[in-house]
């Protein structure tokens, strides 16, 4: 048996890896929308049977398809409940599992058909000790999470702004022979720079032109820069496009000059750059945004052109020693007592649920319960069955103190 995964019976076990293959062979790609319902009732039922009130509800998704959101409830899961979040859609469509050497190989076993099969193993955990799993729990499978789709996004600001604490039960990471935890996530502002300067033939009148494209670039470098390591804030420059009002204007019918000499002699009279900025701290997102715009006014005076930054849509960081600490302290502690250690992310960079709750310094936040693997969007996905056995047992533990 693995560490950490004393007093699981066997044929818990084997129950819930049972349930893993079987999510595992149903085909549930993003927009597949029966298949993503195929796996959503095939858990409703394996929660019904466990005591919890299931049901596979409908939601229209941002081009108004219907698609399916199990939505799992305790018995008290009034106005304030123990909320876990999920995904059933997977990047890709499904490919016959198999097991090798201690792995489970197949489509979504690690992101996340392997965090709802734990949960069901858990709760048969519990109940096999004679333990109770919270009486408000409250599960919420989304169907879009793979595309970062508006369900995901609306479930959990609608669900996580009354949770009394919010466990999100995506894969934690293998690394240097251990596993991870999620305590922060970097919040993200999206911004545009729109420069307009003034075109001039390069040979005949250059010096009264007004270069875009070199008010842009250097822009551009100079907010790359203001990147900090660490923990500190980074500004990434996605996009910039210049050249002649009419190239930049209508580029899917210009890029045929792109490799030409047509057009070269044109000093750039107008401009694009887009990005975003990442942070951790709400604080420090502030601070770049208002260097971004700072700089775009020095710029936009020594360069001789107009120069306009935009904000775009922005999400909030989670902060790593915020409402959410003591629960990550207490699932760390709950590991070591099992004979094994997890250690604590408080910077992930990725966007995921924690990102979309309201106000996440409101919210107790506990991020990457699931079991870890590798591979996650290629054929080659697969979940450590090790870890799989670990953290079926890390959440009853934890289920039973909160």
């Amino acid at each position: 048996m693995p560490k950490g995964a004393e007093d699981l019976p066997g044929e818990i076990l084997e129950s819930a890896t049972g349930l893993l293959v079987d999510l595992c062979t149903m085909s549930s790609a993003s927009g597949d929308h029966e298949g993503i319902r195929q796996v959503a009732s095939r858990v409703a039922a394996e929660l019904a049977r466990r005591g919890l009130s299931a049901e596979v509800g409908t939601e229209s998704d941002e081009n108004n398809e219907p698609q399916p959101v199990l939505i799992a409830c305790g018995p008290k899961a009034g106005d304030h409940y123990l909320l876990l979040v999920g995904h059933m859609d997977t990047v890709l469509d499904a490919a016959p599992p198999r097991i090798e050497g201690g792995r489970l190989i197949a489509t979504g076993a690690l992101d996340m058909k392997g965090g709802l099969a734990m949960f069901v193993g858990a709760l048969d955990l519990l109940a096999h000790r004679g333990q109770q799993a919270p009486a408000d729990l409250m599960l919420v499978a989304v169907p879009d999470e793979e595309v970062g789709g508006a369900i995901a996004e609306r479930a959990v600001r609608r669900w996580a702004a009354d949770a009394r604490a919010l466990l999100v039960i995506e894969p934690g990471e293998a690394r240097n022979g251990g596993e991870t935890l999620v305590a922060g996530r970097r919040g993200l502002a999206e911004w545009r720079l729109d420069v307009t300067g003034r075109a001039s033939h390069s040979g005949l009148a250059y010096w009264q032109g007004r270069s875009a494209l070199a008010a842009a670039a250097d822009w551009s470098a100079q907010a790359q820069r203001m990147s900090e390591p660490g923990p500190g804030p980074t500004v990434n420059v996605a996009r910039l496009v210049a050249g002649d009002t009419d190239f930049v204007n209508g580029l899917a019918a210009h890029f045929a000059l792109l490799g030409t000499s047509r057009r070269r002699n044109v000093i750039s009279e107008r401009a694009l750059a887009e990005g975003e900025v990442r942070f951790l701290s709400r604080a420090d997102g502030e601070r770049i945004v208002d260097r971004l715009e700072r700089l775009t006014e020095t710029l936009a005076e020594h360069y001789d052109v107009k120069m306009v930054f935009a904000r775009g849509i922005s999400v909030p960081p989670v902060d790593p020693h915020g409402p959410g600490a003591p629960i990550v302290e207490r699932v760390v502690g709950l590991a070591a007592a099992r004979g094994w250690q997890l250690e604590v992310e408080e910077d992930r960079g990725g966007i995921s649920f924690p990102n979309y709750v309201p106000d996440p310094s409101k919210v107790p936040i506990v991020d990457g319960l699931g079991p870890v693997g590798d591979g996650m969007h290629t054929r080659e996905e697969y979940l450590d069955l090790a870890s799989f056995e670990r953290r079926i047992v890390l959440l009853a533990d934890l289920l039973a103190t909160l």
